[in-house]
């Protein structure tokens, strides 16, 4: 091999060094062509946060309104929840005592918007203990007829 190749290699390999040391924030950003504009982050935000507001008031009527009719959860073991589960369960749920829901990003595609988030939830259990939930998971909104639904989560 020539010595040329060999000093080659060598810078490559150092500026290479240099890039994965200084991590993403030395290469410029590249637009997400699927990021949600600031009306559809707004609108999904303002549901996210009103089905957070359902839950600790358990206001069955506010969530009817927002959860689409073929809504679902699943979470990380597969299982699935409806709509009609989980407003079937809302009266002898857990009581949310406190909670905050933060959308991360929002990316959209023609009617359907997908969001990933941070949960941090504080339950109060039966028998007057609490526990927190902090999760991240995965939303899924459609807007139908001009309205935004949740019509599915992906939940720790």
């Amino acid at each position: 091999m020539s010595a040329g190749k060999c000093g080659r290699r060598a810078v490559a390999r150092v500026v290479l060094g240099v890039v994965c040391a200084a991590g993403p924030s030395i290469l410029p950003a590249i637009p997400d062509p699927a990021a949600a504009d600031a009306e559809t982050t707004r609108a999904v935000t303002a549901v996210k946060k009103g089905i957070l507001a359902g839950h600790k008031a358990r206001d069955q009527a506010a969530l009817d309104r927002l959860y689409a009719d073929d809504y679902t959860a699943t979470d990380s073991k597969g299982e699935v929840i409806t709509k009609t589960e989980l407003l079937d369960g809302l009266a002898s749920g857990p009581e949310i005592v406190e909670g905050a829901y933060d959308l991360v990003t929002v990316r959209r595609w023609g009617n359907v918007a997908v969001a990933n988030g941070h949960g941090r939830i504080v339950y109060r259990n039966p028998d007057g203990t609490t526990r927190v939930s902090e999760y991240d998971s995965v939303n899924v909104f459609e807007q139908r007829q001009g309205r935004w639904y949740y019509v599915a989560a992906f939940l720790p």
